[in-house]
């Protein structure tokens, strides 16, 4: 079962080296590509031939064990130093969560909606970042809730986080007011 989804991937990536950048490091055998928003985590050879491609051709190389390289448009690559890009990267770590948050077929203000499994929080993820993880796994499996901020889903070596939304993000009373009225229903559960 893969997690990573290439086609949703290369477009995340293209979309981040358009709009403010990515930064890729070479941990260990690993390769995490992330933003703010999105973080990637898997062994070089099980990252998607066309994600790979992209990154190539963005930066005309794989960086070497240990190094990070932020990635944008209108730039040259830039390096980052080896312990910002590990102490940026370990906030997106995936630990087994506690708490699990499924699909649930609703949108909101254009961020699709997972409902906790065990409760009625709601979190919101960007769809274009949801597209990175496989179709099947994302509505059909259970994501980890991690200090109620990411969404992640992780197997066999694969990890992919999302950054999530909260009723606390919204600016507007009334958003909030629709959030904490889908909170106050299950969410999974289908009428009739």
């Amino acid at each position: 079962m893969a997690i990573i989804q290439e086609k949703g991937l290369v477009r995340a990536i293209k979309g981040a080296y358009r709009h403010g950048g990515y930064n890729v490091l070479n941990l260990d055998g690993d390769v995490v590509v992330y933003t703010e928003e999105w973080c990637v985590r898997c062994p070089w050879n099980k990252l998607p031939r066309k994600a790979l491609a992209t990154i190539v051709e963005h930066l005309g190389m794989i960086p070497e064990n240990g190094e990070a390289v932020n990635i944008e448009k209108d730039g040259q690559p830039q390096a980052i130093m080896a312990g910002v890009a590990t102490e940026e990267a370990a906030g997106w770590t995936f630990s087994p969560a506690a708490v699990g948050a499924s699909y649930v077929p609703v949108t909101f203000r254009g961020y699709q909606l997972f409902q906790e499994v065990n409760s009625r929080q709601a979190y919101g993820v960007d769809p274009t970042a949801l597209a990175i993880v496989e179709r099947t796994t994302a509505e059909m499996g259970t994501a980890g809730v991690s200090e109620g901020r990411t969404l992640g889903w992780s197997h066999d070596g694969e990890t992919v986080m999302l950054a999530a939304i909260r009723k606390t993000t919204w600016a507007w009373d009334w958003e909030k007011t629709v959030w904490e009225a889908l909170e106050s229903v299950d969410l999974h559960k289908r009428e009739g």
